[in-house]
């Protein structure tokens, strides 16, 4: 069993500080011999310091995210590199990622930092992309999802997309999604993609409203190399990073999605599967 001994806490900015009992949360860290480090908008909503949410990894042993799913986005990419596991409670909206009620707060850090947890290892995606206008290449690792989409109203993109150097297909659409398999109930499956399990290792392609009815979702193997090239030209078109950043790409850009070297640990307390919270968040059964 991991122990963890520096615990760092990342919340989403609540319109009501007082809603999250940070007092309370950490006191059962402490009584677990545990110290407590925030990050700065949780040290700002209690009136303390706290370090730059990107800095908080590699100081920490476990870190719990209070919010929805786009926090625990924040800081999956430099929790995965650090190798720091993630608890995530949900003062947020649907949170997959993020499934523990906040009124069981207490009673799930007690489980987790007794060792009482589920570790779901979540892989991540990077994306990279090359260009003749850019000196270096830019490269992001997402949990989610990379997007590929038009900032114009009324206009349709066309994107070349090509898999392990074999070309695919011109996809003339409003966009595509290249998602892992923890994005597959994000925004792939608004656009119609198919929710795969997150032991399933694959990437998902998949075009955002195509004007050809044949362009269904892709799943490919998780060791795909994707490169998307941009047919149309003259155009805003803008990579989307789990919803959290957003690129230019200019027209002679390559982005290029493959498997990253890093996982999340997605720490769970008790046994519950992820099919409960399939059937919990998108109320599968009921009328």
């Amino acid at each position: 069993m991991t122990e963890f001994k520096r615990v760092g806490i990342v919340a989403k900015p609540q319109p009501d500080p007082d809603t999250v009992d940070f007092e309370r949360l950490t006191g059962v860290i402490e009584s677990h011999g545990a110290s407590v480090t925030l990050d700065d908008e949780a040290g700002r909503m209690i009136g303390s310091n706290g370090i730059p949410r990107e800095q908080l990894a590699a100081a920490s042993d476990l870190l719990i995210v209070l919010g929805g799913d786009g926090t625990l986005l924040s800081i999956a990419p430099s929790a995965a590199a650090a190798d720091v596991p993630v608890f995530g409670v949900n003062y947020g909206g649907l949170g997959f990622m993020t499934p523990t009620p906040r009124d069981e707060l207490e009673s799930a850090t007690h489980a987790i930092l007794d060792g009482e947890y589920t570790d779901s290892r979540r892989r991540l995606l990077r994306a990279t992309v090359t260009g003749p206008e850019r000196q270096d290449p830019f490269v992001r690792d997402v949990l989610n999802d990379a997007v590929i989409n038009k900032n114009e109203l009324a206009r349709v993109v066309e994107l070349r997309a090509s898999v392990n150097g074999e070309f695919v297909s011109n996809f003339v659409a409003d966009g595509l999604i290249v998602c892992t398999t923890t994005g597959s109930t994000a925004y792939s499956l608004a656009a119609g993609g198919p929710i795969v399990t997150p032991d399933v290792d694959a990437i998902v392609l998949t075009p955002i409203s195509p004007h050809t009815l044949s362009n269904r979702p892709l799943v490919l193997p998780g060791d795909a190399d994707v490169e998307i090239e941009l047919v149309s030209k003259d155009m805003q078109i803008i990579l989307t990073l789990d919803g959290q950043r957003g690129i230019q790409l200019h027209s002679e850009d390559r982005v290029k999605l493959q498997r990253s070297p890093h996982r999340l640990h997605l720490l769970h307390p008790g046994q519950r599967s992820y099919f409960e919270v399939l059937r919990t968040k998108l109320r599968w059964g009921k009328r």
